[in-house]
């Protein structure tokens, strides 16, 4: 659709350029009384190129009305009848013109016969080896008609009949061996055409399906630097879920309805995620390692990681007290400081990596919802950057492993 935009675009140009021209030739030369030039024909040529232009304008509003609703190429009969109109113009101009001759058939010597030539080309961008093989075909026997009318005007004996026909002829063949000749051009343009949108769709499916492997935000940042991400410190907020007492619910279970459980509930942690600006850099089985932050910036990490957790806990109890996932208890932990973001690994095999203590932190404070028999914990360093409407009770400052000062753990839900 959008080459028949350029084919029509095109071809409205070259009928304004003749509906203006004609204006001009006509104010020059309408009152010089010359022979060569009668105002009469003049006026049905520029009024018969003027109905061409607004043919052509028409065309093209309706094939951008098509573009714009996302419909299928125009419809077949619809082109070859649009051909057919098209490849009647230089005829009828021919003959239109022919008139303000006393010998009509010095038409046939003028340059607008390669008007011809400009249908046949512009009949490729159609991107289709019938209608511009249809193209040459229908200009060959066109010319070849209004050829032999005209020559059949001929009353002047020093003229060689035998020469016109055989240059009529000559050109006929001309353009046919063009209509041929666009014809294979044409296909080869939309095989290659064809080609390269299969391309492209391949590379489109691989990267959507590398996304769905990583994050839509990895597999950007991947492209922009050339595959990598090089490694660098940013702030961000590092969530972990765990589903509790997983093992115990799946004794029971066959592969297939534990698949069906984790699609189902990774799902609502996805979407929600997702929606929040954070991407999901583990699944962990029972749970899963939640980023934001990284690798695309956020002025308020924290927060987002909250909001994605809130939407978490509510969407969850949706589908619980609708039946679609069983009865589930989770554990959020969430901590929020400096690490170290990018690649690791070699050549070989890479892996895109959040590194740091904020990592660890966020893991530990998650485990302790089974000490405080709650669902959502976070540091003193979330609650310092979040919303302060938002409800927390302190759970005190707890000892955790590898930290020398106790860390403020604040409840949620």
């Amino acid at each position: 659709m959008l080459s028949e935009k350029l084919r029509a675009t095109i071809l409205a140009v070259i009928f304004f350029i003749g509906t203006v021209g004609s204006l001009i030739i006509m104010s020059l030369f309408s009152a010089d009384g010359s022979e060569e030039l009668h105002k009469a024909a003049l006026m049905r040529v520029f009024f018969f190129q003027l109905s061409l232009l607004a043919f052509e304008l028409m065309s093209l509003l309706y094939i951008m009305k098509r573009i714009k609703l996302n419909r299928p190429g125009i419809p077949i009969a619809g082109q070859y009848l649009n051909v057919a109109i098209e490849i009647s113009a230089p005829a009828v101009i021919l003959l239109l013109l022919s008139q303000q001759y006393e010998a009509p058939s010095r038409v046939l010597h003028s340059p607008l016969m390669n008007m011809y030539f400009v249908f046949i080309i512009l009949s490729t961008l159609r991107l289709n080896f019938k209608i511009s093989l249809f193209a040459g075909i229908l200009a060959t026997t066109s010319f070849l008609l209004i050829s032999f009318y005209l020559i059949g005007t001929i009353t002047d004996s020093n003229v060689s009949l035998k020469n016109e026909y055989i240059m009529a002829a000559a050109k006929s063949l001309g353009l046919m061996a063009s209509g041929v000749g666009a014809a294979f051009v044409a296909r080869q343009i939309r095989r290659g055409i064809n080609r390269s949108l299969k391309v492209a769709e391949e590379a489109n499916k691989v990267v959507s399906l590398f996304g769905q492997q990583v994050s839509k935000e990895i597999v950007d940042e991947m492209l922009q630097n050339d595959g990598s991400v090089k490694s660098k410190m940013m702030k961000v907020c590092i969530m972990f879920i765990d589903i509790r007492n997983f093992t115990k619910f799946v004794l029971d279970k066959s592969p297939v309805e534990i698949v069906r459980y984790q699609n189902a509930f990774f799902s609502i942690v996805v979407n929600a995620v997702a929606k929040h600006h954070g991407i999901v850099n583990q699944f962990l089985g029972d749970g899963c390692m939640v980023t934001f932050g990284a690798p695309s910036p956020l002025s308020n990490p924290s927060q987002h990681a909250v909001n994605a957790a809130m939407e978490i806990q509510k969407e969850l109890n949706k589908e619980i007290s609708r039946g679609t996932i069983p009865l589930t208890r989770i554990g959020i932990g969430i901590h929020t400081g400096d690490a170290v973001t990018g690649n690791i690994g070699n050549s070989e095999r890479q892996q895109y990596s959040i590194t740091g203590n904020v990592v660890i932190l966020a893991s530990r404070i998650e485990q302790l919802n089974k000490e405080f028999n709650s669902q959502f914990l976070v540091s003193g360093d979330v609650i310092k950057s979040i919303d302060k409407s938002i409800n927390s009770e302190l759970m005190g400052a707890v000892n955790i492993k590898g930290w020398s000062q106790p860390v403020p753990v604040y409840k949620l839900a």
